[in-house]
């Protein structure tokens, strides 16, 4: 049995703060607990002891009986703690807090709720809260909201919020669809029941079939992760994070410390859960509806568009293809049949342009023979003004025949809405809509991969081990270069001088041109620092090099290294998130890293495959695709080095952040030109 069994299935509940006045929250929440029909018993505390809503109610939280279920508090703040208290002293298991004025209004109610928790915890009482809607179950027939118009719809939408009023604003957006609710709950503040023991709960309740969540942050995202993962493997999760600016990016030291955003960590971290994260909210609400309601999935993200509106058609192409969606061109067979079936004119290498000349009857047998071909995983059908039965019934069976989803965009077409509505695929008014809403069942359905079973610790030098143990801030090169070595990473050979001549006789035992870098400890970015000197030729040009960065950054020693051959420059590197933990990101490197911007992030620990796809994610998958001549890449040389460094961040925990920048990447090998490691 769940702890949470008293929150949402419980049979004897206390309203706490019922008012006799209408217009006071308190009467609102048990009129609501009343009106839902809850079959449980329902007992009422009011200072009064005069009855409320034909209800008796008793003076104070001493006078209910023990071992009530779940006590919904809508007292004044003054009066909560010695309400909770008296809860927890009369053995109740759960409590909802739905008063405001605490831990969100500033150090006091912070103070005032840590109080609340220690009192509930004396007893073993649980709380939801505090600055909450309430609670809502369909199955135990329990409106413990301040929602006085919700749909008594059955449904298997499990809601969980962090914003008490937007909610109120999924909930009526879900009555107004169609839609129905199996569980909500607004956790508020939660100064002790979070979104991950609420999303453990809907993973297996058997009520809830797709679980909706609004957050705006949360406090250990590690095990959120873990949470929605185990709500993923069993059905579709959909969330919309509210705060994404970047305002609170923290002063970082390395390249990725400043790419790796915290918006950018909770894509990484949505992504890595199986989670459709959504941008805004008629994103999410689409989102919901088309999961709800579209039970095939398509095996890959690949779709067709099937039309008689050419333009709407266009504009929904280049909208899959822009959400990483390939709308692929038919083969040529498919392209004859159709071109037997539709006018001349027609479009036939997808999208589908069956125009409006196209003989009704032979609607059904286009999109059958376009949902027929392989590369196609399900369709979008786009009509506009077209109001005719077999458009709606043909692009209906040839979907069911080929068992792969249907969305629609559909507008000036009324029958064909109703139908296409009635036989359960949603129908969008624009095709971007519709487009998104189809790559939310492709999201649901792809899984990331499990990181396969990792390599045993390797082995460190003891001073090396005693740096990361004692020492604070950059390490130095050398043990950068040693530590990032004994996981893997290659670096191109290099010598190491204390003056000017020994750099002269570095250079020549490595072999013209090379590459000189200042040896100055605590150098973060040589190059923005005057302390890296590339291509020189011969060994005037290695003294003269030496004396100016001499001048300029003083006597600290050199660095010789060869020069890599011509490549691609990438970053990979990594970070130590506070509440997700170890991240990695891959990027375009070099001197332009943050000024591009052109990084992904992922959550550590990664398998190799999820590895190579934030590799050649944006412009370096052009880059590696045989940028001016170059070998094409697979970027797997670089996945390799971005699993080490995700790695090397579990294993460390002194580590806060990673630089190889560059990894210069050139066909099927990598070499590491430079890194930075950052401990606490």
């Amino acid at each position: 049995m769940s702890a949470l069994d008293a929150l949402f299935s419980p049979t004897r509940v206390a309203v706490l703060g019922v008012s006799r006045n209408p217009a006071k929250l308190g009467h609102v929440l048990l009129k609501n607990v009343l009106g839902g029909g809850f079959p449980g018993e329902v007992f009422v505390v009011n200072p009064s002891g005069e009855p409320i809503l034909e209800r008796p109610s008793v003076r104070s939280v001493e006078a209910l009986p023990r071992g009530i279920d779940l006590a919904l508090v809508s007292l004044p703040p003054e009066a909560v703690l010695a309400a909770i208290t008296g809860l927890a002293a009369r053995g109740t298991r759960m409590a909802v807090i739905l008063t405001s004025g605490f831990g969100e209004v500033g150090e006091r109610g912070r103070a005032e709720q840590s109080a609340l928790l220690q009192a509930a915890r004396a007893g073993g009482l649980r709380l939801v809260g505090p600055n909450c809607m309430g609670v809502y179950s369909r199955p135990a027939s329990l409106n413990g909201t301040y929602f006085w118009e919700l749909p008594r719809l059955d449904g298997g939408i499990g809601v969980v919020s962090q914003s008490g009023a937007y909610g109120g604003l999924i909930m009526r957006h879900l009555g107004g669809a169609g839609l129905g609710v199996s569980r909500f709950l607004s956790i508020g503040n939660q100064v002790d029941l979070d979104i991950a023991e609420a999303l453990d709960y809907l993973a297996t309740d058997e009520a809830t079939r797709l679980v909706a969540c609004f957050i705006e942050a949360v406090p250990d995202g590690r095990r959120f992760v873990e949470a929605a993962r185990r709500v993923t493997r069993a059905k579709p999760m959909v969330v919309l994070k509210g705060g994404r600016g970047e305002a609170g990016r923290r002063a970082a030291g390395s390249h990725t410390g400043s790419l790796a955003g915290t918006a950018a960590i909770y894509e990484a971290a949505f992504r890595g859960a199986g989670i459709v994260a959504c941008a805004e909210t008629e994103e999410f609400f689409d989102a919901i509806q088309v999961l709800a309601t579209v039970a095939l999935r398509p095996r890959q993200p690949t779709l067709a568009i099937v039309t008689v509106s050419g333009g709407p058609s266009v504009i929904a192409a280049d909208a899959a293809e822009a959400l990483g969606l390939s709308v692929p061109v038919l083969s040529p067979a498919v392209q004859a049949d159709l071109r037997k079936l539709l006018p001349a004119f027609a479009a036939v290498g997808n999208p589908v342009d069956m125009t409006p000349q196209v003989e009704p009857a032979r609607i059904g047998l286009v999109a059958a023979r376009v949902l027929a071909e392989e590369t196609v995983a399900g369709a979008l059908a786009v009509n506009v003004g077209l109001d005719i039965e077999p458009f709606a019934h043909g692009v209906l069976a040839a979907a069911r025949a080929a068992a792969k989803p249907l969305v629609a965009c559909s507008v000036d077409a009324p029958m064909v809405v109703g139908t296409l509505r009635a036989a359960g695929v949603p129908v969008y008014p624009t095709p971007e809509r519709a487009v998104r809403a189809y790559r939310a069942l492709w999201l649901a359905t792809e899984r990331p991969d499990d990181p396969a079973r990792r390599p045993p610790r390797p082995g460190l030098s003891a001073n090396l081990a005693a740096l990361l143990s004692r020492a604070h801030g950059p390490l130095p090169y050398a043990a950068a270069r040693e530590l990032l070595s004994a996981y893997g990473i290659r670096f191109c050979r290099e010598r190491r001088a204390a003056s000017v001549d020994e750099a002269v006789g570095a250079a020549e035992a490595l072999g013209f041109p090379v590459v000189l870098k200042s040896a100055a400890p605590g150098l973060l970015h040589k190059t923005e620092a005057g302390g890296v000197s590339l291509d020189l030729r011969d060994a005037a040009a290695v003294a003269q090099a030496c004396r100016t960065m001499a001048a300029r950054l003083g006597d600290q020693g050199f660095v010789l290294q060869e020069q890599a051959p011509a490549g691609i420059e990438l970053l990979v590197g990594g970070r130590r998130d506070d509440s997700f933990g170890p991240v990695v990101a891959a990027g375009t490197g070099g001197f332009f890293a943050e000024a591009l911007r052109d990084v992904s992030l992922g959550l550590a620990p990664l398998g190799p495959d999820e590895a190579q796809a934030l590799v050649v994610q944006g412009l370096r998958g052009r880059l590696l695709g045989g940028y001016r001549g170059l070998p094409v890449s697979s970027g797997k040389p670089a996945a390799v080095a971005l699993v080490a460094i995700g790695r090397l961040l579990e294993d460390e925990p002194s580590i806060r952040e990673v630089d190889v920048n560059p990894l210069i990447v050139r066909g099927e090998d990598a070499v590491a030109v430079d890194a930075l490691v950052i401990l606490r």
